[in-house]
């Protein structure tokens, strides 16, 4: 539903393309914390390389958390 409601990457748009949304990305990380996971106002749409990129950013690298 989130996606229906914001279906275009919001990095993207910041750079000027405009690109479909396929993730819901959480922009404080929720590290299991349920209330943070389930708030809308923790939520972005991102594509699939803007979240991959984010999420290895963040986690310091692919696969490592």
């Amino acid at each position: 539903m989130f996606l229906s409601r914001y279906p275009l990457c919001l990095s993207c748009e910041r750079q000027g393309r405009v690109t479909a949304a396929t993730d819901v990305d959480h922009v404080t990380p929720h590290r299991g914390d349920q209330a943070l996971f389930w708030d809308e106002s923790n939520w972005q749409p991102l594509c699939k390389a803007c979240h991959s990129r984010k999420t290895a950013s963040e986690d310091g690298g692919f696969g490592n958390r």
